[in-house]
């Protein structure tokens, strides 16, 4: 994964599958909470648009190896997250509340042989192992084209490359003033918190996300929204990494678009000369499991060592889906099962 901002919260990331050597490009903004522009899905919607994706996924496969005829099938995943302290004074210190996969399916098999598929189906998910367990990250800084220690975080040694030296030129936003262009909220749209950089206190909220999969094509629709008034973003993934991406490149881009965002924030709040800071994150997912993430942050700008070592444990612990990773999240699943007729 590569990630390079744009300006505000507008970033562009490349996200390679190894398995397949497919490059997906994937962009991102923020909503109004964050006074962004909402032109493109917030890093947590790709995140937990991948998750709810994984699961659905692993439900049709498991069901198809055990000769399973599903009729129809719907899954809708919510996610909790939290902030506590002030942004603004370096003690913001991200949260991450529980999960709830509920599974509604039709088919003709009867509840005891439904509830097994699907207990088995998510032990598949590499997803759900990523948010079940507690991965601590590996961190690596180079600040101006060199090394800088990392501080209170675990120490990458992946010689990954600073994506302005691997490419021909850098990304421009499409927009270069993304506040003056209309956004598509619905009317009356109305994000469920702000996050304001000096609160001292604590904001929660829940991210749902619904949809289920296409038998005819394998695709799996995820529609991802904050709130009931809030605009919806659809992503669509492809488990089979071809016509769309597939749900784990979801995933691990909202983590490393995630990342990206609290950098930025910490980079406006304390107005450190940096410029268009990127990242390249390491995503492993070996079959039915998850590694410790590798993320190497690239900056460059007229800032001290110490700044750049602050910047990235502030964002580190600022961050929610990496915070996801490193706890280990409690599931709520509930199965409504109807037989065919």
């Amino acid at each position: 994964m590569e990630v390079m901002g744009l300006g505000g919260f507008q970033k562009e990331g490349l996200a390679r599958d190894v398995r397949s050597g497919r490059t997906w490009r994937l962009v991102c903004d923020e909503g109004a909470y964050l006074n962004g522009a909402n032109m493109a899905p917030a890093p947590l919607a790709y995140w937990v648009g991948g998750l709810h994706a994984d699961i659905t996924a692993r439900i049709a496969e498991t069901a198809r190896e055990a000769g399973v005829v599903i009729d129809d099938l719907a899954v809708t995943v919510t996610q909790g997250f939290g902030v506590q302290g002030s942004f603004a004074k370096g003690q913001a210190v991200a949260q991450v509340h529980h999960m709830t996969c509920d599974v509604d399916l039709i088919c003709d098999q009867d509840d005891p042989t439904v509830n097994n598929l699907i207990e088995q189906a998510l032990g598949t998910s590499s997803a759900v192992a990523a948010v079940a367990g507690a991965h601590e990250g590996l961190f690596s800084l180079s600040t101006n084209g060199r090394a800088t220690p990392v501080s209170n975080l675990l120490v990458s040694t992946e010689p990954l490359e600073d994506p302005f030296l691997k490419h021909t030129h850098h990304p421009e936003p499409v927009e270069t003033r993304p506040e003056a262009v209309p956004v598509p909220h619905p009317a009356g749209d109305k994000p469920p918190v702000m996050l304001s950089d000096d609160n001292d206190g604590t904001v929660s909220w829940r991210i749902r996300t619904d949809g289920g999969l296409d038998p005819a094509t394998g695709l799996v629709t995820s529609h991802v929204w904050f709130s009931e008034k809030s605009a919806t973003w659809t992503l669509v993934s492809d488990p089979a990494n071809q016509a769309a991406p597939d749900p784990l490149v979801y995933f691990a881009m909202g983590t490393a678009f995630c990342f990206h965002t609290q950098l930025c924030r910490y980079v406006s709040v304390r107005r450190l000369p940096v410029d268009a800071p990127r990242l390249v994150q390491l995503s492993r997912f070996p079959a039915s499991g998850f590694e410790p993430l590798d993320t190497c942050l690239f900056l460059h700008g007229r800032l001290s060592g110490e700044d750049a070592t602050m910047l990235v444990s502030a964002a580190a612990n600022t961050c929610y889906a990496h915070r996801a990773l490193t706890v280990p999240v409690e599931q709520r699943v509930s199965i409504t099962h109807k037989r065919s007729r």
